[in-house]
Protein backbone atom coordinates (compact mmCIF):
# COMPACT_ATOMS: atom_id res chain seq x y z
CA UNK A 1 0.00 0.00 0.00
CA UNK A 2 1.12 3.65 -0.78
CA UNK A 3 2.40 5.42 2.53
CA UNK A 4 -0.55 7.72 3.60
CA UNK A 5 1.35 10.96 2.20
CA UNK A 6 1.29 9.57 -1.11
CA UNK A 7 -2.34 8.48 -1.12
CA UNK A 8 -3.03 12.04 0.57
CA UNK A 9 -0.69 14.15 -2.54
CA UNK A 10 -2.94 11.93 -4.65
CA UNK A 11 -6.02 12.77 -3.69
CA UNK A 12 -5.59 16.39 -3.31
CA UNK A 13 -4.18 16.71 -7.13
CA UNK A 14 -7.48 14.78 -8.09
CA UNK A 15 -9.43 17.67 -5.94
CA UNK A 16 -7.13 20.06 -7.65
CA UNK A 17 -8.03 18.41 -11.50
CA UNK A 18 -11.81 18.59 -10.76
CA UNK A 19 -11.96 22.48 -9.06
CA UNK A 20 -10.13 23.49 -12.11
CA UNK A 21 -11.49 21.66 -14.88
CA UNK A 22 -15.05 23.48 -13.41
CA UNK A 23 -13.72 26.93 -12.95
CA UNK A 24 -13.64 27.83 -16.43
CA UNK A 25 -15.85 30.29 -18.07
CA UNK A 26 -17.07 29.55 -21.45
CA UNK A 27 -18.98 30.45 -24.68
CA UNK A 28 -21.81 27.67 -25.25
CA UNK A 29 -22.70 26.96 -29.12
CA UNK A 30 -19.18 28.59 -29.91
CA UNK A 31 -17.04 27.75 -32.25
CA UNK A 32 -19.76 27.64 -34.71
CA UNK A 33 -20.64 28.23 -38.41
CA UNK A 34 -23.90 30.32 -38.96
CA UNK A 35 -25.29 31.47 -42.61
CA UNK A 36 -26.99 35.45 -43.39
CA UNK A 37 -29.13 36.25 -46.40
CA UNK A 38 -27.48 39.39 -48.35
CA UNK A 39 -29.15 42.57 -47.67
CA UNK A 40 -30.05 41.53 -44.18
CA UNK A 41 -32.06 44.41 -42.71
CA UNK A 42 -30.61 45.43 -38.88
CA UNK A 43 -31.41 43.30 -36.23
CA UNK A 44 -31.65 39.91 -38.13
CA UNK A 45 -30.05 37.38 -35.98
CA UNK A 46 -27.19 35.45 -37.27
CA UNK A 47 -26.24 32.92 -34.63
CA UNK A 48 -27.81 32.41 -30.47
CA UNK A 49 -25.26 31.51 -27.98
CA UNK A 50 -24.63 31.26 -24.06
CA UNK A 51 -22.10 31.82 -21.31
CA UNK A 52 -21.55 28.98 -18.79
CA UNK A 53 -20.30 30.92 -15.70
CA UNK A 54 -16.92 29.80 -14.00
CA UNK A 55 -17.30 28.56 -10.77
CA UNK A 56 -17.55 31.77 -8.77
CA UNK A 57 -20.66 32.28 -10.51
CA UNK A 58 -19.04 36.02 -10.88
CA UNK A 59 -21.39 38.06 -13.73
CA UNK A 60 -20.09 38.55 -17.16
CA UNK A 61 -18.81 42.20 -17.14
CA UNK A 62 -21.39 44.67 -18.91
CA UNK A 63 -20.76 45.22 -22.67
CA UNK A 64 -19.71 41.33 -23.03
CA UNK A 65 -19.38 39.41 -24.54
CA UNK A 66 -17.95 41.29 -27.91
CA UNK A 67 -16.86 40.59 -31.10
CA UNK A 68 -13.64 42.01 -30.62
CA UNK A 69 -12.03 41.15 -34.06
CA UNK A 70 -13.35 40.27 -36.97
CA UNK A 71 -11.57 38.61 -40.49
CA UNK A 72 -11.76 40.50 -42.84
CA UNK A 73 -12.76 43.53 -40.85
CA UNK A 74 -16.23 44.88 -40.44
CA UNK A 75 -18.69 46.66 -38.07
CA UNK A 76 -21.63 44.57 -39.92
CA UNK A 77 -22.29 42.65 -36.80
CA UNK A 78 -22.92 42.82 -33.13
CA UNK A 79 -23.83 40.79 -29.82
CA UNK A 80 -27.08 41.37 -28.31
CA UNK A 81 -28.20 40.06 -24.89
CA UNK A 82 -31.24 38.73 -24.57
CA UNK A 83 -31.63 37.53 -21.06
CA UNK A 84 -29.50 36.11 -18.39
CA UNK A 85 -26.48 34.21 -19.99
CA UNK A 86 -27.71 33.88 -23.35
CA UNK A 87 -26.84 36.49 -26.56
CA UNK A 88 -27.42 36.12 -30.18
CA UNK A 89 -24.96 37.93 -33.28
CA UNK A 90 -27.09 40.12 -35.29
CA UNK A 91 -26.67 42.64 -38.22
CA UNK A 92 -25.83 45.63 -37.79
CA UNK A 93 -26.97 47.65 -40.82
CA UNK A 94 -23.39 49.46 -40.89
CA UNK A 95 -21.88 47.86 -43.61
CA UNK A 96 -24.30 46.33 -46.56
CA UNK A 97 -23.98 42.23 -46.96
CA UNK A 98 -23.59 41.70 -50.52
CA UNK A 99 -22.70 38.21 -51.77
CA UNK A 100 -22.16 39.45 -55.54
CA UNK A 101 -19.74 42.27 -54.49
CA UNK A 102 -18.44 40.18 -50.98
CA UNK A 103 -16.51 39.71 -48.80
CA UNK A 104 -18.85 36.31 -48.57
CA UNK A 105 -17.33 34.74 -45.42
CA UNK A 106 -16.44 36.34 -42.23
CA UNK A 107 -14.74 34.97 -38.73
CA UNK A 108 -15.63 36.83 -36.07
CA UNK A 109 -13.88 36.65 -32.72
CA UNK A 110 -15.79 36.92 -30.24
CA UNK A 111 -14.56 37.59 -26.56
CA UNK A 112 -16.15 37.29 -22.51
CA UNK A 113 -15.06 38.08 -19.16
CA UNK A 114 -16.43 37.73 -15.60
CA UNK A 115 -16.02 40.17 -13.03
CA UNK A 116 -13.07 38.44 -11.37
CA UNK A 117 -11.14 37.92 -15.02
CA UNK A 118 -11.92 34.89 -16.21
CA UNK A 119 -11.83 34.56 -20.10
CA UNK A 120 -13.13 32.79 -23.30
CA UNK A 121 -12.42 33.16 -26.77
CA UNK A 122 -14.29 31.92 -29.35
CA UNK A 123 -14.89 31.99 -33.26
CA UNK A 124 -18.37 32.34 -35.18
CA UNK A 125 -17.67 31.65 -39.10
CA UNK A 126 -20.95 34.23 -40.68
CA UNK A 127 -21.26 32.95 -44.61
CA UNK A 128 -23.07 35.24 -46.79
CA UNK A 129 -25.64 33.31 -48.58
CA UNK A 130 -26.90 34.81 -52.50
CA UNK A 131 -30.46 35.84 -52.68
CA UNK A 132 -32.51 36.04 -56.07
CA UNK A 133 -32.52 39.98 -56.77
CA UNK A 134 -34.53 41.25 -59.60
CA UNK A 135 -32.10 42.85 -62.17
CA UNK A 136 -31.87 46.60 -62.06
CA UNK A 137 -31.84 48.51 -65.15
CA UNK A 138 -29.96 51.92 -65.59
CA UNK A 139 -29.81 54.43 -68.28
CA UNK A 140 -33.09 54.64 -70.76
CA UNK A 141 -34.33 51.40 -69.39
CA UNK A 142 -34.63 52.31 -66.07
CA UNK A 143 -37.20 55.33 -67.38
CA UNK A 144 -41.28 55.03 -67.00
CA UNK A 145 -42.72 57.25 -69.64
Amino acid sequence: APAPSTRLCAHFVCLLCKSTVGEALHLVHLPAKSNVAENSPPGTTVHAFSVNLSASLSPVIPGFPQIINSSPLTEAFRVNWLSGTDFQVVTTGKERLDFEAGPNIFDLQIYVRDDVGVTDLQVLTVQVTDVNEPPQFQGNLAKVP
